[in-house]
This record gives C-alpha cells, structure tokens and sequence, in this order.
C-alpha cells in the first residue's frame, strides 16, 4: 500500500516550509531529530522530535536521573491527498 512512500533522516532546515506554512502552530519547534516521509524525491511530510519546553515536566516524566533523556514528537505534518493512514505508516517507521 506504501510501496512508493520510504522515511527518512533530513536536516531540521529542510522541515521549515512544513512547520511554518502547514502546520496550525505556524511557528518552529526545538528540533533534535527530523524525518522526511519521501516519494520519489519529493517531500511529502515531516516529523520532528525534540525536547519539551517544559524541564519540570521532563522531570515527572522519568525523575532526575532520566530528565535529560524526555524526547517529545513535537510536529507531524503531511501534504494534503495522502493515502490512508499514511500517518500511521509514517509514526511506525520513525519508531524503528
């Protein structure tokens, strides 16, 4: 079903046209890692995962000792007229 489609790791700058005129928040988050979801060669969707605004919140995550390791999946966002549950597909791969 998403023989054309394959994730993979790109450069922070290249999610910015994503994140800032597709995604609702219309702004940029902390980025430490970005995926594509690529066709062919075109972008078609990023996900970036980051670390949270919040240092407390890491804290009640996984206590002291852990803090420094709270990753959050801060932006997911794909072009219109994707196939069904492309999201999911993209989620999954990311996670491997």
């Amino acid at each position: 079903m998403f023989d054309d489609y394959r994730v993979e790791r790109i450069n922070p700058k290249d999610t910015k046209d994503f994140i800032l005129n597709k995604h609702y928040a219309k702004r940029m988050p902390s980025i430490s890692y970005a995926f594509g979801l690529m066709r062919g060669d075109s972008l078609q969707g990023v996900l970036t995962i980051g670390k949270p605004a919040s240092n407390s919140l890491c804290e009640g995550v996984c206590g002291k000792e852990y803090k420094s390791q709270v990753y959050e999946l801060n932006r997911l966002v794909v072009n219109d007229g994707l196939p069904k549950n492309i999201l999911s597909y993209f989620v999954s791969r990311v996670l491997r």
